[in-house]
């Protein structure tokens, strides 16, 4: 949160449970609906206004970003030592990630938050590398657009 920087640690309310449901609901929805369309018809080429059909205000687009940002926190939680996911219920700073502390040498958790971001980050990228090299016979449009 760039407004709270250096008072509250770089992920919090939006990161919380509530903070997914409500605002992060609301963000989510608001990009899908206005830019989403913008920027994927500019970098795949493909045509504004079958995206703009495919964005329009739904209750299954509203289901779709609340998993979205639900399934983003339950893949945050084993990767960080502050997890606000039970916010206020529940202190931030006693939830670590297990991923965290399995990586930590003797319980130095700085150095298993170092570690679980890159197994991480190496595992999520080498499945967007995966997905990249699939872009063959109008994936995209296939997936994005659903023709």
């Amino acid at each position: 949160m760039i407004f709270f920087k250096g008072i509250l640690p770089d992920h919090f309310f939006l990161h919380s449970l509530i903070g997914a449901l409500t605002i992060g609901t609301a963000l989510s929805v608001f990009i899908t609906i206005y830019i989403y369309p913008v920027l994927v018809s500019w970098i795949f080429k493909l045509e504004r206004n079958k995206l703009n059909q495919l964005c329009k205000l739904s209750p299954s687009l509203i289901l779709s970003c609340i998993l979205g940002n639900i399934f983003h926190i339950l893949l945050d939680i084993p990767m960080h030592p502050f997890n606000p996911v039970l916010w206020p219920f529940v202190d931030p700073y006693k939830i670590v990630g297990f991923l965290v502390l399995l990586l930590a040498p003797v319980g130095d958790i700085s150095i298993g938050f170092f570690r679980a971001n890159i197994l991480t980050n190496l595992i999520t990228g080498l499945f967007g590398i995966a997905v990249l090299l699939k872009s063959r016979n109008n994936f995209w449009e296939k997936i994005l657009v659903g023709n």
